[in-house]
């Protein structure tokens, strides 16, 4: 007895020691302020990537601008950091990086690098890292390399070839590119490059294996640089990884195993507040039909009408040669100009003095009730509803008001109790206020996201709206005149929806 008390004893401790040893960590650089070619998103991508990552449970370090040789004793430690470990090991770089005779190199910054020679002098072989991990006997590891951003190291003609090699992973190991071979990346237009807006969006994912994030991210990433560019990056991966499938984040639970209803809702409440347009275009990607598709689709039109709409100002600003900012008051022709009058969004404001940002009127907002036919109308007419909302965008009461008041143009009674209505609408309105950085003018931004529910709390429609306005000394009037807007376009889709569905 004592004997068997004894081994099972020292096998509790073993499992106990090899449950501690399974940590995940994660090194990643971001290289950017090359002399020859510096980029935009290195920085940003490696910061930000390391966040999700920590989100999620990694051990993180995260490295900018380094030089060769720190790059070198970065990987070494982290070599001896991941050695027997039983978790995931995950090394990325963002960068430039190029291949020299079949072997890829990733490129430090402060080094001159103006041929073939320089390379293999003062670059670091992305070989190295794998045999770091190799020899760390860590259970798995992962190496992502978006490091084939538009290269200008080819128009030298120093350079044989483009882009990356192919390399092959070590057994447990999976390799990530964000190209196809021979292929350059694009860096991108916002904040991270193409790849690495993806990668984060997917990787956070409950439930989805390993080569289940790369292969989204591969998806969405085509999809996208054929939008934007025209042309399709491809991502690539090299994997031999072995044994029971690894997650990032593992499946929520059920009674039975992992419930596919779960999953998916754990992903949406993953990006359920984000920003970000690539958290709801990957969704869409796995869930096109999914249970929060009209959600998402909403969210990815409101976010990429709000980057047009910036985008159009800045264009516009920029081809105002005569124009001028002082004293943080736009000025035209010399004349001072008055503040400018609050406009809705998609409208236009204009000053006295000449100055404004377009030259058409804008189109009156539709009604919530010419969202709906007519037999919808009939079908909703005397029907109750409880508004449940929370309201973080500083217009006070007039948002809610606002709310009542379209509601009853539609023909619904509103109830002070859920448990009499027919409906309830449920609802977050946030708002931002700021200072237009071109043209430093009051300006108001505003998010509201509706859901459309039965009595019985089935959710049966959901939207998604934003809008924006210029702005005079007071903000909170501003948020309300665009609220008043978009209230209706709110009440509209919900109510339509729900009579098509």
């Amino acid at each position: 007895m004592t004997r068997l008390m004894t081994l099972l004893c020292l096998l509790c401790a073993w499992g106990v020691a090899s449950f501690a040893s399974a940590k995940n960590y994660a090194l990643l650089i971001g290289n950017a302020a090359y002399q020859m070619a510096p980029l935009d998103n290195p920085v940003n991508d490696a910061s930000d990537f390391a966040k999700v990552l920590k989100d999620i449970g990694f051990e993180v370090r995260v490295l900018t601008n380094q030089s060769q040789e720190a790059m070198m004793q970065a990987i070494r430690n982290f070599g001896e950091q991941i050695r027997n470990n039983d978790g995931i090991a995950l090394f990325y770089f963002a960068g430039h990086g190029v291949q020299v005779e079949g072997e890829n190199y990733l490129l430090p910054v402060g080094v001159p690098i103006r041929n073939e020679d320089e390379v293999k002098k003062n670059a670091v072989p992305a070989n190295l890292v794998l045999r770091y991990m190799e020899e760390a006997r860590n259970r798995a590891n992962v190496v992502i390399l978006d490091a084939c951003r538009n290269n200008p190291f080819i128009k030298t003609r120093s350079f044989k070839s483009r882009g990356l090699a192919p390399m092959d992973a070590p057994s447990g190991s999976l390799i990530a590119f964000s190209t196809a071979p021979g292929t350059e990346a694009l860096d991108g237009t916002d904040r991270n490059g193409l790849y690495t807006k993806h990668l984060m969006a997917n990787v956070k994912v409950p439930g989805l294996t390993v080569e289940q994030v790369f292969k989204r991210t591969r998806e969405a990433v085509e999809l996208e640089s054929e939008r934007i560019a025209g042309r399709r990056q491809s991502p690539r991966e090299e994997s031999s990884l072995k044994g029971a499938d690894l997650y990032f984040v593992p499946p929520p639970m059920a009674k039975g195993g992992a419930d596919e209803a779960a999953i998916e809702l754990a992903y949406w409440n993953s990006i359920a507040q984000s920003e970000s347009s690539a958290d709801y275009e990957s969704y869409l990607a796995q869930y096109p039909n999914g249970k929060f598709a009209a959600l998402a689709r909403s969210r990815l039109e409101a976010l990429r009408a709000k980057q047009t709409q910036v985008a159009k100002l800045d264009a516009r600003t920029a081809q105002e040669p005569s124009a001028s900012a002082k004293g943080g008051v736009f000025v035209e022709g010399g004349q001072r100009a008055a503040t400018p009058a609050t406009r809705a969004s998609g409208g236009v404001v204009a000053a006295t003095g000449g100055f404004k940002f377009s030259d058409h009127e804008p189109a009156a907002p539709m009604k919530a009730a010419e969202f709906l036919s007519i037999s919808c109308r009939d079908a909703i007419r005397n029907k109750k509803a409880f508004i449940q909302l929370a309201d973080s965008s500083g217009g006070g009461e007039a948002i809610r008001q606002a709310l009542e008041a379209k509601l009853r143009s539609i023909g619904v009674k509103l109830v002070a109790n859920r448990a009499g209505a027919d409906f309830v609408v449920r609802g977050k309105v946030v708002g931002t206020q700021g200072v237009n950085r071109i043209l430093g003018i009051n300006e108001v931004d505003l998010t509201a996201d509706f859901t459309l529910l039965l009595k019985n709390g089935n959710a049966v429609s959901s939207t998604s709206v934003y809008g924006a306005s210029f702005a005079g000394s007071n903000r909170q009037q501003a948020i309300r005149a665009v609220w008043d807007e978009k209230s209706e376009e709110v009440i509209g889709r919900l109510f339509g929806d729900y009579c098509a569905d």
